[in-house]
């Protein structure tokens, strides 16, 4: 009786530490049980931080951009959510928000996969004059060959930050123009991005 309990007992001791090597082989056991802990995550990975926080935009249900400043830089940090957790997703490394310049921006396309992924376009304004950023994007869809020009606008908020996000699903963006208008609509400045 005894040796057979011995044997139940080792088959269950075999069987967990199969299941935590699977848990650390499938990364289950990284990432956060919350975005703000994934954002964390991904600034120690990256050396970058901490930032502060100006603005956190749920971007879908499994995806959250979290707009940060640190020191003389800004970022779009990106995190998702899957295998249970919340995991980082690019976007952590800092832009120089260059005051010379009346806005700096940067942008991030990432595929993951079936769903197209994301694409983003992202910045910070140094004019205090400059209340709106209007985005000219042409955005080509790969399966009927076609491509539409338009432009999207932000109004600034008290943060000096803007975030234009799209998801991809089968279709490419070229980001065209960017210009900063001030309260009459006026463009102070403007940059052809092609």
């Amino acid at each position: 009786m005894k040796i057979s309990r011995l044997c139940g007992v080792l088959e269950w001791c075999a069987v967990l530490i199969l299941f935590i090597i699977l848990l650390w082989v499938s990364g289950l056991d990284r990432g956060s049980f919350t975005a703000q802990g994934a954002h964390e995550l991904s600034e120690r990975s990256y050396h970058y931080g901490p930032s502060k926080v100006v603005r956190k935009v749920q971007v879908d249900q499994n995806t959250v951009v979290f707009l940060g400043t640190y020191k003389q830089w800004f970022s779009a940090d990106t995190v998702t959510w899957s295998h249970f957790k919340w995991h980082p997703s690019g976007g952590v490394a800092g832009v120089p928000k260059n005051s010379e310049k009346p806005l700096a921006y940067s942008w991030d396309v990432k595929s993951t996969g079936s769903d197209g992924g994301m694409a983003k376009f992202y910045g910070y304004v140094n004019d205090p004059d400059i209340v709106t950023v209007e985005l000219g994007v042409v955005m080509e869809d790969r399966g009927s060959n076609t491509a539409t020009y338009g432009s999207e606008r932000q109004r600034i908020s008290d943060d000096r930050m803007f975030l234009f996000v799209w998801k991809t699903e089968g279709r490419d963006f070229s980001w065209q123009s960017i210009k900063g208008l001030d309260r009459e609509g006026k463009v102070r400045y403007e940059h052809k991005l092609q």
